[in-house]
C-alpha cells in the first residue's frame, strides 16, 4: 500500500480548494450582506440576527455529518473501498434523517427571536428569514454529505467547483429575489433567504448525484453494492459524530445569547456586528478550511498506519495558517474603514455603524489567531476519532465561561467589552486543545471497524496484519468501536 503524501505540495494541493470553498462560502454571505445593506440598517440588522440564530439551529446537523470525513479518509488510508462505499450510503440516510428534523424546527424561530429582546420590526424580518431558511435544510444536509464524502477522499477540487457554482447561483437568485429583477418579485430579505436555499439544494443534490454517476466511483467503492443498511457501521458514524453536532450547536448557542445581546444594543450595534463578523469569517473560514484539510490528512495517516507523520503535517498547515491569518491581520488594521464602508450604505446612518464597528478590528485580529490554532487541533484530533474532549473543552468554556461572562460585560462595557469577551473563549479553547494535542493517547484511536478476517482491525489487515504494533492497532480499534 502507497504511502500518504504529507509533502507541502500535497498539504496545498488538498487545503487550497479547500480554501478556494470557503472563500466563495463566505463572499456568499458577504454578497448576502451588502445585497440585504442596500435595504436598509434595520433589514442589515435583522438578517444578521436571523443568521446567526438559523445557524444554531443548523450547526448540529451540520456537525452530526462531520464524522464523514474521518470515516472515509481512514479506510481510504487502509485501502477499504467496501467499507468505504457503506459509510457513503450511511452518511445519506444520516443526511436524509438530518434534512427532515431540520425543517421542523421552524416553529421555534418566533420564539426564540422573542427571547432576543430585539426590536419588534426586527423580530419580525428575523423570523421570515429564519424560517425559510430552517424550511430549506434538507438541501444543506446532502451538500455537507457530499463535501465530507469527496475532503475525506482528498478530491477536494470537486467541492471547490461546487461552492463556487453555489456562489454564482446564490448572487443570481439574491438579486432576483432581493429587488425584484429578471421577472421575479421583490421580496427584500425573505429574497435572501430564498435565494439561499435554492442555490444549496441544487448544488447539494448535483454533488451528491456526481458521486453516484462517476462510473469510476461507483465501481471503486461497490456503491451500488452497499446500500443496505449497516446498524453497526451507523452506530459508530454517529457516536463519532454526535460530539462534533453536540460541539457546533452548543457553541452556536452561546455565540446566539452574544448576538440577543447585542440586539438590545440597538441596530446601529446589531448592524456593525454583522459587518464586523462577516469580515472576521474569512479568517474563520481559513482556519475551517486547514481544520478539513487536518482531518483528511490525519485520517488517511493513522488509516495507514504513518503515525510519526501525523504531527509534522499538523505543524505543516499550522504554518501556512499562520503566513495567511498574519497578512489578513494587517490589512485588517490598516484599512477598517475602508473595508467597512463596504456594508454601509445607508449615509444618514452610516458613520452611527461605522462608529460601533471600527474599534472591534483590534478585537477581532486578536481572536484569529486563536481560533486558527483552535480549529485546526480540532480537525487534526476529529481525523483520529476523537471527538469528546474537543466537545467538552468547547461546551465548557462556552457556558462556564463565555456566557456567563458576555451576559455580565455587555451591560457594563458594551459591546467593545462583548467582543473581548469572546477573546478570552477562543484564547481558552485553544490552550486546552494543545493540552490535549501534546499528549498521545488521541494517535492510538482508530474509526474503522475489524474486518471479518480473523477478527482483526481494518488498518492491521490493509498492510498485512500481525506483526509488532497489531495487538496495540486492535485495542485503539475496540476503544473507539465502544465509545
Amino acid at each position: 500500500m502507497a504511502r500518504i503524501d504529507i509533502s507541502y505540495r500535497n498539504i496545498l494541493r488538498i487545503a487550497t480548494p479547500v480554501l478556494l470553498s470557503t472563500v466563495s462560502f463566505t463572499a456568499m454571505g458577504i454578497i448576502d450582506t451588502i445585497m440585504v445593506g442596500r435595504l436598509g440598517v434595520l433589514e442589515l440588522a435583522a438578517v444578521g440576527l436571523g443568521n446567526l440564530l438559523t445557524w444554531w439551529f443548523l450547526s448540529f446537523f451540520f456537525g452530526l455529518l462531520g464524522g464523514v470525513n474521518a470515516f472515509v479518509a481512514q479506510f481510504y488510508g487502509a485501502d477499504r473501498p467496501d467499507r468505504l462505499g457503506a459509510v457513503v450510503w450511511q452518511g445519506l440516510y444520516l443526511a436524509l434523517a438530518s434534512g427532515l428534523l431540520v425543517a421542523s424546527c421552524w416553529f421555534l424561530a418566533p420564539t426564540v427571536f422573542s427571547w432576543t429582546g430585539a426590536e419588534p420590526a426586527m423580530q419580525r424580518i428575523a423570523t421570515e428569514y429564519s424560517q425559510l431558511r430552517l424550511l430549506g435544510g434538507f438541501g444543506l444536509t446532502l451538500l455537507v454529505l457530499a463535501d465530507n464524502v469527496y475532503r475525506g477522499l482528498g478530491r477536494t477540487e470537486i467541492p471547490m467547483f461546487a461552492a463556487w457554482l453555489q456562489l454564482a447561483l446564490n448572487c443570481l437568485f439574491n438579486y432576483a429575489l432581493i429587488f425584484g429583477e429578471l421577472g421575479a418579485p421583490a421580496l427584500g430579505a425573505r429574497g435572501a433567504a430564498l435565494g439561499t436555499v435554492a442555490a444549496q439544494t441544487l448544488v447539494g443534490v448535483a454533488l451528491l448525484g456526481s458521486l453516484f454517476a462517476r462510473s469510476s466511483l461507483r465501481r471503486r467503492y461497490r456503491l451500488a453494492s452497499t446500500w443496505r443498511f449497516d446498524p453497526g457501521l451507523f452506530r459508530r458514524l454517529v457516536l463519532v459524530s454526535l460530539p462534533i453536532g453536540v460541539q457546533f450547536f452548543m457553541e452556536m448557542g452561546g455565540v446566539s445569547i452574544f448576538t440577543a445581546l447585542v440586539a438590545r444594543l440597538g441596530d446601529a450595534a446589531m448592524a456593525a456586528t454583522n459587518a464586523v463578523l462577516q469580515v472576521y469569517s474569512v479568517a474563520f473560514m481559513l482556519g475551517a478550511a486547514l481544520a478539513v484539510s487536518a482531518t483528511t490528512l490525519v485520517g488517511q495517516c493513522l488509516g495507514a498506519r504513518q503515525r510519526d507523520d501525523v504531527r509534522l503535517v499538523v505543524d505543516r498547515i499550522w504554518r501556512i495558517g499562520f503566513v495567511i491569518t498574519a497578512a489578513l491581520g494587517i490589512l485588517y488594521l490598516a484599512f477598517p474603514r475602508r473595508i467597512l464602508a463596504v456594508f454601509v450604505s445607508e449615509t444618514s446612518r452610516a458613520e452611527d455603524v461605522l462608529a460601533w464597528a471600527q474599534p472591534l478590528f483590534v478585537v477581532v485580529v486578536f481572536c484569529m489567531f486563536f481560533e486558527l490554532r483552535f480549529n485546526l487541533l480540532s480537525g487534526a484530533l476529529r481525523g483520529a476519532g476523537d471527538t469528546r474532549y474537543s466537545m467538552l473543552t468547547n461546551i465548557g468554556s462556552a457556558w462556564l465561561l463565555f456566557v456567563p461572562l458576555v451576559v455580565f460585560v455587555t451591560p457594563r462595557w458594551g459591546l467593545l467589552g462583548a467582543w473581548w469577551c469572546l477573546v478570552v473563549h477562543v484564547a481558552v479553547m485553544s490552550t486546552l486543545l494543545q493540552l490535549r494535542y501534546r499528549r498521545d493517547g488521541w494517535l492510538h484511536r482508530l474509526v474503522q471497524d475489524e474486518a471479518a478476517e480473523g477478527g482483526r482491525p481494518a488498518a492491521a489487515v490493509a498492510s498485512g496484519g500481525g506483526g509488532e504494533g497489531s495487538d496495540e492497532i486492535e485495542s485503539a480499534a475496540r476503544e473507539a468501536l465502544v465509545g
